[in-house]
């Protein structure tokens, strides 16, 4: 009778339905460890590791042999001795979780959603309890977590089925218990919002919304995103799209495009400005129903008279116009020391439409091309806010009339009305009585009381909603003083300075204002404002503030209350806080005036000290990294930017590469350029050629894997005439080694030869050994290119033999797995998939993405040419996810050429064909001529066009022809 396992739960097995006894739990564990590997040999080593972990006795090897007779006799299964191990011979589907595993795939391949329906209720339906319960070693604990995660992302697909199938009212209660389990999965939080709006319990679904948005802010620090935010616009707005249970065409709200809503919140107590806001309602409406509406309007005024709070009242207003989103951004046109950037400011914009960091174009005229492109057919508003020149606007307008532009500036901007047809809306001060009903409602009934003192006050901060909300602010914490009390004192302080010398300058006046609210602060208050003034970022950090002010974080937390308690600064979200404009030019005045130049310049290199100690201990950090970096990446490089300009070299430099770590690995592009090139500027500033040098290499290896060749050889021939005035001849050895890899990118594989050997020589003379053998690797995989698989290995086995001698551990796996995909295999299969296994557990434990991705890319090579064409194809997955999260455009180039391979093995033509698709692509952008031509052979085999088949066969012979390389038939080592 055929036997039955079961690892999903208890680990069981049954013959004829009957549950046979397996013995004690360290039996059961080895035939766990055999079930999850059913039909491959596991090595007595992994046996003994997977049962043991680090506590096997010292007889573990006799115990083994015991535990595997008793199971033989037990289950009646038969237990193979092979070369240096063992292997259960069963068919992996008759074991629960091989059949789980297929049963998920079939079901996100099936023709209809009742098909996958059917399928992943019979894959969750295998499941009886926790995976291998009972048993507890290091190897099943962690495989457990792995499983359990698999069946969480098995169920939300199941759910995704079942919402487009219009059984949202079943689903509803168990994803009640769900979203109680995991509070912060969007995902998750998505599917129950849509099942409960679907239920007509739209409230219910707003809520749902509330929970996890104030779960990911007090958790981690974030916001939703923007999948989810739309999703519940969509909802709010009783959007009909939702309205469709049956229709196939509905997806998933998680896995639809990206939807920008950055529009920031509100102002409270927003008052008037009616006519203003009916005038931009007008320019919604075509004027004669046979143009395009308008599509540029400027808001003009002066400083703090409301520009931004009536942009973003009106933004809110009639954002439903605009369903594919609203881009924002501060341009901060008036701050002498920091405004953005017209590139920033595109790069901002481009990865909010779902642009990946690696491909963001370098060039600001890039970028702006980019941007319009990606806006052609969508109906979105962008607010440019505190814009001050037509230079600064021009590159951020979309080139397509379905987007509406709304600026805000001091400046009356006449190029914008003259050459793009802005449509120009003066805002004046606000109107006596709306100024009185403004600080009615932000001081209450004493300005009922003492009317003719409020319109004295309203008059005292010249009407301007900016210096209206600090003057209330500051009357409501003296309660028992009588406006008119206050309104003499703000007089008498007028008097006294000789700010109004500007002939009745509305800014000289708020001044005034600022003055009267500043000298009522507390000493330790007034001088963490004048200090806050200095900070160059556009919010910073409680942690940040108290590093800049040179105290605790508590004292810090308190006098930044009163701070915001008098309206002077904005508390924002996750312990952030941030200042107007207005208020912070005149925060950095009053510094200058009274804070001595060592005083300031110390609180700024406290201010360095601080971000780089953070950026230090967050990038050796797995878990620190994604939290602090993210949410600080933008105060960190405009921190670089600014000490570049204003003579903190040292840290600039220092900050620079601490940030490299976490930028090469995963950044976006246009913060890496801008932080590396920081560090050049600085370290030429100083005359430190090696810390130029570094950054430079840094550059250029950025460069490269962003596909982007050209650039990275300019830069790394840079780095290698510093190297070579320096003499330092060991990282000269590694830019030509990183040059050689631009070369072997591009095909120029003699050019790359003489590299390595160049490369190799220094290494040599230094008696380096670790780069040697990595030059060796590299001579020998041109070998393998080439079609001389004898020579290459050659340099392979004395590659590895200097690993094994240094104990290089990692390298050994990779060096193995070359070795293994030789024609005459000089090394087993299976030996170097066990080195690559515990190389992968290596890494992941280090938490080092790249290195990840690189593993399971080899250790897919060598699951494809063992048949195991399932594992080979997960591991792609999952690298191709890290190579774009890294944005190492080459790797991913590769690796979808190689997942397009196994997948047409496994039979899957079409999603082939998909691969093979996105890599010809992707390989043409980076001019990577070889992937290129592995991509149309690819598709030469997997079109069903039969002349188009043809055509891209032709092409890749003509390229590899022209390399000089073999036909991919003739191929070794691939």
């Amino acid at each position: 009778m055929a036997a039955e396992f079961g690892v999903l739960g208890v680990v069981e097995a049954r013959v004829g339905g009957e549950i046979v006894d397996l013995g004690h739990a360290r039996q059961r564990s080895v035939l766990g460890v055999l079930l999850v590997e059913a039909g491959r040999p596991v090595t007595v080593d992994q046996l003994v590791d997977r049962v043991w972990g680090g506590n096997a006795p010292q007889r573990a090897a006799g115990a083994l042999y015991s535990y595997l007779s008793r199971l033989r006799r037990a289950a009646g299964v038969e237990i193979r001795k092979e070369s240096g191990g063992y292997q259960l011979a069963v068919d992996p589907q008759a074991v629960d979780l091989h059949r789980f595993r297929r049963l998920m795939t079939a079901s996100r391949a099936a023709d209809s959603d009742q098909e996958a329906a059917r399928l992943v209720a019979e894959a969750l339906g295998l499941w009886r309890a926790e995976p291998f319960a009972g048993l507890d070693t290091p190897w099943l604990n962690a495989l457990r977590r792995t499983l359990l995660d698999e069946r969480f992302a098995a169920e939300l697909d199941g759910n995704d089925v079942l919402l487009r199938l219009g059984r949202h009212g079943e689903l509803l209660p168990g994803l009640s218990a769900a979203v109680a389990e995991h509070p912060l999965d969007e995902r998750l939080a998505a599917q129950a919002m849509l099942a409960l709006y679907r239920c007509g319990r739209q409230a219910d679904a707003d809520e749902q919304y509330r929970r996890i948005r104030r779960a990911l802010s007090e958790e981690l620090g974030s916001d939703p995103g923007v999948a989810l935010r739309r999703l519940h616009e969509q909802i709010l707005a009783a959007d009909p799209a939702l309205d469709l249970p049956g229709n196939d065409s509905v997806v998933s709200p998680a896995a639809t495009a990206p939807v920008p809503a950055q529009l920031p919140a509100e102002v409270r107590a927003f008052t008037g400005r009616a006519g203003e806001l009916a005038t931009l309602d007008g320019l919604l409406v075509s004027p004669g129903g046979d143009e395009p509406p308008l599509t540029v309007a400027l808001l003009s005024g002066t400083a703090g008279v409301g520009k931004s709070a009536l942009a973003v009242r009106w933004a809110h207003r009639v954002r439903d116009a605009f369903p594919d989103g609203q881009l924002y951004v501060n341009l901060r046109g008036y701050d002498a020391e920091q405004p953005v950037t017209v590139a920033d400011a595109l790069a901002g914009f481009l990865t909010a439409l779902g642009v990946r960091g690696p491909e963001i174009p370098p060039g600001t005229e890039e970028r702006a091309g980019r941007y319009r492109s990606e806006l052609t057919g969508r109906r979105m508003l962008v607010l440019l806010d505190n814009a001050s020149s037509v230079e600064q606007i021009r590159p951020l307008l979309p080139g397509t009339g379905s987007c509406l532009v709304l600026i805000t500036s001091r400046d009356s901007l006449p190029g914008m009305v003259a050459v793009h047809g802005a449509e120009r809306v003066n805002l004046d001060l606000l109107p006596l009585r709306d100024a009185v009903v403004l600080l009615r409602k932000l001081i209450g009934v004493r300005v009922d009381r003492e009317p003719a003192a409020a319109e004295a006050l309203a008059g005292a901060c010249a009407r301007l909603p900016l210096a209206l909300r600090i003057a209330a602010e500051l009357a409501a914490g003296r309660g028992d003083v009588p406006l008119a009390d206050l309104v003499d004192e703000l007089g008498d302080h007028q008097g006294r300075l000789d700010l109004l010398d500007a002939g009745g300058d509305p800014r000289a006046e708020v001044r005034a204002v600022f003055s009267w609210s500043y000298r009522n602060l507390p000493a330790a208050a007034a001088r963490m404002f004048r200090l806050l003034g200095l900070h160059p970022g556009e919010t910073a950090h409680l942690d940040a503030v108290a590093a800049l002010a040179g105290v605790g974080p508590v004292e810090a937390r308190r006098l930044l209350g009163v701070l915001v308690r008098a309206s002077l600064v904005q508390a924002g979200r996750g312990g952030r806080y941030g200042m107007h404009d207005l208020l912070r030019a005149y925060a950095a005045e009053l510094a200058a005036g009274h804070d001595t130049e060592p005083d300031r310049r110390a609180a700024l290199t406290r201010l360095f000290d601080h971000y780089l100690a953070g950026a230090s201990a967050a990038a050796t950090s797995a878990d620190g990294a994604p939290a602090w970096l993210e949410a600080e990446r933008p105060n960190l490089a405009v921190m670089c930017a600014y000490g570049t300009a204003h003579g903190w070299y040292e840290q600039t430099v220092a900050l620079a590469e601490t940030l490299f770590r976490y930028l090469d690995a995963g950044g976006p592009a246009a913060e890496a350029a801008t932080v590396t090139a920081s560090a050049v500027t600085a370290a030429r500033a100083v005359g430190d050629r090696a810390a130029q040098a570094r950054a430079l290499a840094h550059l250029g290896r950025l460069h490269r894997r962003q596909g982007r060749p050209d650039a990275a050889v300019t830069t790394y021939r840079q780095a290698l005439a510093l190297y070579e005035e320096l003499g330092d001849r060991a990282a000269e050895a590694q830019v030509l080694r990183n040059l050689g890899s631009v070369d072997w990118l591009l095909g120029d594989y003699r050019r790359a030869v003489g590299r390595y050997h160049q490369a190799w020589e220094l290494h040599r003379q230094l008696g380096d050994e670790p780069g040697q053998a990595d030059a060796l690797v590299r001579l020998g995989l041109i070998d393998a290119r080439l079609g001389e698989p004898e020579r290459a290995a050659q340099r392979f086995g004395c590659a590895l033999n200097l690993y094994v001698t240094l104990g290089d551990e990692f390298s050994e796996a990779y060096v193995l797995s070359l070795l293994a995909r030789l024609p005459r295999r000089p090394v087993p299969l299976d030996r170097a998939a066990a080195h690559l296994e515990r190389s992968l557990g290596t890494v992941r434990r280090t938490g080092d993405r790249t290195a990840e991705a690189y593993v399971l890319t080899d250790l897919a090579a060598i699951h494809a040419r063992q048949d195991r064409l399932t594992e080979a194809a997960e591991h792609l997955r999952r690298a191709l996810l890290l190579h774009r999260r890294i944005g190492d455009r080459a790797s991913e180039a590769e690796a979808l050429n190689d997942f397009g391979q196994v997948l047409r093995r496994a039979g899957e033509t079409s999603e082939a064909r998909a691969q093979h698709e996105q890599a010809l692509r992707l390989a043409g952008e980076i001019g990577d001529r070889y992937e290129t031509a592995r991509a149309h052979d690819g598709l030469a085999a997997t079109d069903p066009d039969p002349g188009a088949a043809e055509s891209h066969l032709a092409r890749a012979r003509g390229i590899l022809a022209d390399l000089r390389v073999p036909p991919l038939d003739q191929q070794v080592g691939r």
